[in-house]
């Protein structure tokens, strides 16, 4: 059983689960496991699992079950969570740093710097994971001051990457590069993390610069490429967007998952730039890979709408419109450029972004509880600039 989630082999292990003695290690390792993998959904269900076999949960589970909330950033199931931890284990340090890091990623700052502020003598962890959470939340500056008031010694390779990358999301290249400058051992995602600040903002001459400088004594790096892609995107620039594929390919033709993120970051550049027909030959290559979309989360309900599937998926689409009409009769205008394929005969650019997912989850709660105070939804990718 411990081979196998060592391994990563998570099916043989689930099958071996029910044969084993059930402790609250056994548990504990496959809840963590699944956090590794991206399955926190499954780490809830485990633990429901596991209270019915009567087992007492450890700090430790509950640190597991904190990190599961933070991957999901929803807060309806982190504050639950969060009112089964005993009072006792409020204290530990693990506990405090998983509920700091969960707190930020459902987007409750204040809860997230009362509890580091609660803590007698933060450690690096603590420090990290708080820089991160200001940076998440675009609040670069309270980064950057948090980062200036921690001791020295405690700072770390995840301490700079964090507040580089708050700089980078909220575009303070200036505090990035005083901060940058001082690191003493640059490593390989300190140097990406940086290359991302410059093209963020479009300095590709700087960033291109950093590359060279590191390629200069290393093998190419996948995430630096990424970064300057992305910045492309941003952009609309066709012609490097280009340049930069064709580098990926050549040094990690190997990588599927790369190419996956990469191809559709080119498509949508020919797509918001009118270039259809290629947009449509690269997500042509991209159905060829077998890759599907996970669902998304919205309040403690995973979410998925086909065309039609859906049971109440007509009224579904009925708010959607009406939401559209709505938006319209206040001067939205929908945008073009943010459709990534041929329009179909009966199809129009409206009809096809008010059905973009984040719209349809909005619609969709409004159908099942229209007096909803707040609505959140999490996503795992970037939301579209109509949307």
């Amino acid at each position: 059983y411990d081979a196998f989630i060592k391994c990563g082999d998570l099916p043989k292990a689930e099958k071996l689960f029910p044969k084993i003695e059930r402790t609250v290690r056994s548990y504990g390792n496959l809840m963590n496991a699944y956090n590794n993998n991206e399955q926190p959904e499954k780490t809830f269900k485990l633990y429901k699992r596991m209270k019915t076999d009567g087992i007492k949960a450890n700090f430790l589970i509950y640190v597991f079950l904190l990190n599961a909330c933070a991957n999901l950033g929803v807060l309806s199931i982190s504050q639950s969570i969060y009112e089964q931890i005993p009072k006792t284990f409020l204290d530990h340090p693990y506990v405090q740093t998983a509920l700091i890091d969960m707190w930020g990623k459902s987007s409750c700052i204040d809860k997230a710097k009362n509890t580091f502020e609660s803590i007698i003598e933060p450690d690096t962890s603590t420090y990290t994971s708080m820089i991160n959470v200001y940076g998440l939340n675009g609040m670069a500056l309270q980064a950057v001051e948090l980062f200036r008031r921690m001791p020295s010694e405690l700072v770390t390779e995840a301490t700079y990457i964090c507040v580089l990358n708050a700089c980078s999301h909220s575009g303070l290249v200036n505090e990035a590069q005083a901060i940058f400058s001082t690191i003493k051992t640059k490593t390989e995602h300190i140097y990406a993390t940086m290359v991302d600040c410059f093209s963020r903002l479009s300095l590709f001459d700087e960033a291109q610069e950093l590359v060279d400088v590191y390629e200069s004594c290393h093998s190419p790096s996948s995430s630096m490429l990424m970064a300057l892609l992305s910045g492309a995107r941003n952009r609309n620039d066709c012609f490097l967007a280009e340049k930069i594929f064709n580098r990926i390919q050549q040094n990690f033709s190997q990588d599927r998952d790369l190419f996956i993120a990469a191809s559709v970051l080119l498509g949508n550049i020919y797509a918001s730039t009118g270039d259809l027909e290629k947009a449509a030959e690269m997500k042509k290559k991209i159905s060829q890979i077998d890759v599907k979309k996970k669902l998304a989360w919205l309040g403690q309900k995973n979410f998925e709408l086909m065309i039609g599937s859906h049971p109440r998926s007509d009224e579904i689409y009925a708010e959607g419109e009406k939401i559209s009409r709505e938006l319209v009769s206040r001067g939205h205008q929908y945008g073009s450029s943010w459709i990534t394929r041929v329009l179909g005969e009966n199809e129009t650019t409206e009809s096809v972004l008010y059905g973009h997912s984040e719209r349809l989850a909005i619609a969709w709660n409004f159908v099942v509880n229209p007096h909803a105070s707040t609505i959140q939804i999490t996503k795992n990718l970037r939301v579209c600039g109509d949307c």
